[in-house]
C-alpha cells in the first residue's frame, strides 16, 4: 500500500471517528469505567472512576526494569509512577513492551485511532506513512549535538510539528522522548567511508528519507519493523542496521554485529501519542495533568541520555565489537553524500517550513559560538 493511499485511508478513518464521537459519544473508558459529563467539549469519565492507561511500545522489556535502563525507560517509568501518585491511584498506567500491542506503524496509528490502546510510542521516522510532520527530525547531519535538537523540539517549531501530526492523523502527540544519535552496525566489514557500505544489506525504518539517505551512501536498504530486527539479523535477511546505542544494547543486536561505526547521522526522538477515543473520555484537568507529566518525563529522560550512551558504548566494546570513530575528513564524506537527500526533505516539508527549520538551527548554532 503506497503512502498516498495510506494517508487517504487515515483521513477517512479520522473523519469517521470524529463523526461517530459527536453522534454517539464515547464508549467505556479503558479499565472498565463509563462516560458521564463532559470536559473540553467531549465525554469525560465520571468523577471518581478509575482510569487505566495502556501504553504500547516496541522496545524490549529490559528498558523498563527498575527506574529504567534507557532514557526511554526512564521517561515511561517516571510517567507511570507520577500519574498514580498525583491522582492517589485513581489513574494508573502500564506499559506493554516488545510489540505486544503494536509493532508496525500501521498497527500503532490504527490502534490509536480505534482505541485498541490508549498511548503509543513511535520513533519520529515511523510516522512518515501518515504525516510529514516530523520530517524535520529526519534530516541527516542537521543536528550535531543534543542542545540543538532540544532547542528545536522545545520551540514553537517543535510544537507546530505535534499539532500537524494531530491534524493529519487524529492522534495526539504529547512530548518528545529522547533516544539519542543513531550509529551503524554490521556483520560484513569495518565501515570507514561510504564506499565500505556497498553491497551491505542494511535495515532501516519504513521511512522515505532514511531509506533515501542510506541508498545515497551505497547500502542496499531493507525496511524491517524494530520488533523483528534481531530475527532479521539472525536469519541473515539483513547484514546491518542503524539505531541509537540504547536500542543496540537493549535489543541485543550487538551480539550479532562485530562492527560498529560512530556515524551520528541522525538524532532520534520517540513520540508518545494518545488515542483520540481515550482522550475524549478525560476531563480538561486530566488532559492537562497528562500533558504536564509527559513533558516532565521527557526532561527526566534527557538528563540520562548521555550517561546511558557512554555506558552502552562500553558494554558494546567490552563484548568484542570493533568500534570505529571516523576522522573529520571521513565523516565529511558521509555528510556530503547525504546532503543530496536534503532536497527530498524540503519537498516533503515544503520550502517555507524547511527554510524556517534551517534558519532556526543556523541561528542557534551561531549563538553558541
Amino acid at each position: 500500500m503506497n503512502n498516498k493511499i495510506k494517508r487517504m485511508i487515515t483521513g477517512i478513518l479520522s473523519l469517521t471517528l470524529a463523526l461517530s464521537l459527536s453522534a454517539c459519544g464515547s464508549t467505556a473508558p479503558s479499565g472498565g469505567g463509563t462516560p458521564a459529563g463532559s470536559g473540553s467539549g467531549s465525554s469525560a469519565a465520571a468523577v471518581g472512576e478509575k482510569i487505566n492507561i495502556r501504553i504500547a511500545s516496541s522496545s524490549p522489556t529490559v528498558e523498563f526494569n527498575g527506574e529504567g535502563t534507557t532514557a526511554l525507560g526512564v521517561c515511561v517509568n517516571y510517567f507511570v509512577k507520577e500519574i498514580e501518585a498525583r491522582t492517589d491511584g485513581r489513574i494508573t498506567a502500564k506499559v506493554f513492551p516488545d510489540g505486544q500491542l503494536a509493532s508496525t506503524s500501521e498497527e500503532y496509528i490504527g490502534g490509536l485511532q480505534s482505541g485498541s490502546f490508549d498511548v503509543g510510542i513511535m520513533n519520529n521516522g515511523s510516522w512518515s506513512d501518515y504525516t510529514n510532520a516530523f520530517a524535520g527530525l529526519n534530516i541527516p547531519y542537521l543536528y550535531f549535538d543534543f542542545d540543538t535538537a532540544y532547542a528545536v523540539l522545545d520551540s514553537e517549531l517543535g510544537q507546530s510539528w505535534r499539532q500537524k501530526a494531530e491534524a493529519d492523523t487524529s492522534v495526539i502527540p504529547l512530548a518528545y522522548f529522547d533516544i539519542g544519535f543513531r550509529e551503524l552496525t554490521n556483520s560484513v566489514r569495518e565501515v570507514r567511508t561510504p564506499d565500505d557500505l556497498k553491497g551491505i544489506k542494511l535495515r532501516t525504518m519504513v521511512d522515505d528519507i532514511q531509506m533515501a539517505a542510506w541508498s545515497a551512501l551505497g547500502a542496499a536498504v531493507t525496511p524491517v519493523a524494530y520488533s523483528e530486527l534481531y530475527t532479521a539479523l539472525q536469519q541473515k535477511m539483513v547484514d546491518g542496521q542503524e539505531n541509537p546505542v540504547s536500542n543496540i544494547v537493549s535489543s541485543k543486536v550487538y551480539e550479532l554485529q562485530p562492527y560498529m561505526t560512530i556515524t551520528n547521522h541522525n538524532y532520534t526522538a520517540t513520540i508518545p501519542a494518545a488515542s483520540p477515543i481515550f482522550w475524549s473520555k478525560l476531563s480538561a484537568e486530566e488532559q492537562q495533568l497528562i500533558r504536564e507529566l509527559m513533558i516532565e518525563a521527557q526532561n527526566k529522560g534527557r538528563e540520562k541520555t548521555q550517561v546511558f550512551a557512554d555506558g552502552f558504548l562500553k558494554t558494546i566494546a567490552d563484548s568484542g565489537v570493533q568500534i570505529y570513530e571516523p576522522t573529520t575528513d571521513e565523516l565529511r564524506l558521509f555528510q556530503d553524500k547525504v546532503k543530496t537527500v536534503w532536497a527530498k526533505v524540503e519537498e516533503n516539508m515544503g520550502t517555507e517550513d524547511f527554510n524556517r527549520l534551517i534558519k532556526f538551527v543556523d541561528d542557534y548554532m551561531a549563538g553558541k559560538k
